[in-house]
């Protein structure tokens, strides 16, 4: 999953300079400011996960302990074994997917607060097109390229007339 979360950091960041770019602020700044804050928000997530963990290890133990259970060098694993079921593998998946989530949602209210000045839902709908200029090399005239959307239609495009 580090990979994966890796791969989203860097579309993270390049969602920031995108948008950054397109209401004219310092744009490779939005863009280290949006890679640090998605490890910020993860770690928090992870950690949020830690603490709900502690607490549903704590409150069972302690209705364990109400119960007269002792326990023994041998008896954790004994106790994993027969309260395992199948909300644990759902549980595993809220667990892998929280910290993402919060990442996720965490830089976006950043994005719609600081960058577009906008509100959350309405930032959603903010439309920002990467655009890399590009120099001429035969004389100084500036070019741009199309949108990823036009590029990606048009290789669609011509794809299905194939």
């Amino acid at each position: 999953m580090g990979v994966i979360f890796g791969i989203i950091n860097i579309i993270v960041a390049v969602w920031f300079f995108s948008s950054a770019a397109s209401v004219k602020k310092q744009a490779l700044m939005w863009a280290a400011i949006g890679g640090l804050s998605f490890l910020v928000f993860k770690f928090l997530g992870y950690s949020m996960i830690g603490y709900l963990q502690g607490s549903l290890d704590q409150a069972f133990i302690g209705d364990l302990v109400e119960q007269g259970y002792v326990a023994t060098e041998r008896s954790a694993a004994e106790l994993s074994s027969e309260t395992f079921d199948d909300q644990s593998m759902a549980l595993g998946i809220f667990y892998e997917f929280f910290p993402l989530m919060v990442a996720l949602l965490g830089v976006s209210f950043i994005r719609a607060k600081f960058i577009l000045s906008m509100g959350f839902f309405a930032s959603l709908k903010h439309k920002t097109a990467l655009k890399i200029k590009t120099h001429d090399t035969q004389g100084a005239v500036s070019t741009v390229s199309p949108s990823l959307t036009s590029t990606l239609s048009g290789w669609w495009n011509k794809v299905r007339k194939s």
